[in-house]
């Protein structure tokens, strides 16, 4: 059976911290995915705190219908809906997370990438997801209703083990996709997505 081992070290108050953690179990899901630089730019129309247009980078590729993360200084909004495009003009509106900054703030907007991947959540021992860059993560169940909204910092580990104090947060739920995006327009960023699980609860 596959096991799974998160080992920690650094110092906390100036006093030296080094933990192990182990897990075995059934099954295991490794997802290693590049995520696609985001596309600069700034919102240069604000209607709403959910409702506005970007003024994005040349060569955007954004379509009408797109779903995309935006991202600013100290804040983005997640799931927002791409609106009839005209050339470097990107209408947007809905979405979740932080309200729309002030208008002529500089942005970046990523296009959510699919990661096709089936697990219940009843059934995690661990799970855990590690990015390069600022990220955002959104897990949707087999009713593609999202169950779980994730932020990344940049090289800073997100995690989950059976048997500590904190509460499974895919509990419940059957996951049938995720969806990603980088908050950085200047390269690639690789996510790392892992997951442990049992056969039965």
């Amino acid at each position: 059976m596959p096991t799974s081992r998160l080992t920690m070290t650094g110092d906390i108050g100036g006093i030296s911290v080094n933990s192990t953690l182990t897990r075995t179990a059934d099954g295991q899901i490794g997802h290693d995915v590049t995520l696609n630089p985001a596309k600069t730019g700034t919102l240069s129309t604000r209607t709403s705190d959910t409702e506005g247009t970007l003024t994005l980078e040349s060569g955007h590729g954004l379509v009408d219908g797109d779903t995309i993360d935006v991202y600013w200084d100290g804040g983005r909004r997640y799931d927002v809906v791409v609106g009839t495009v005209a050339g470097d003009d990107v209408p947007i509106s809905g979405g979740s997370g932080d309200a729309l900054p002030a208008q002529g703030t500089a942005v970046t907007a990523s296009k959510q990438q699919t990661i096709d991947t089936d697990f219940d959540g009843d059934l995690l021992d661990a799970i855990g997801a590690l990015a390069t860059a600022r990220a955002h993560l959104g897990f949707y169940d087999t009713g593609a209703l999202l169950v779980l909204s994730l932020d990344l910092g940049a090289a800073e580990l997100w995690h989950w083990l059976s048997g500590g104090t904190a509460a499974n947060p895919l509990a419940g739920k059957s996951i049938d996709y995720v969806v990603a995006t980088q908050a950085e327009s200047t390269s690639e960023a690789n996510l790392k997505l892992g997951i442990l699980y049992d056969s039965t609860v």
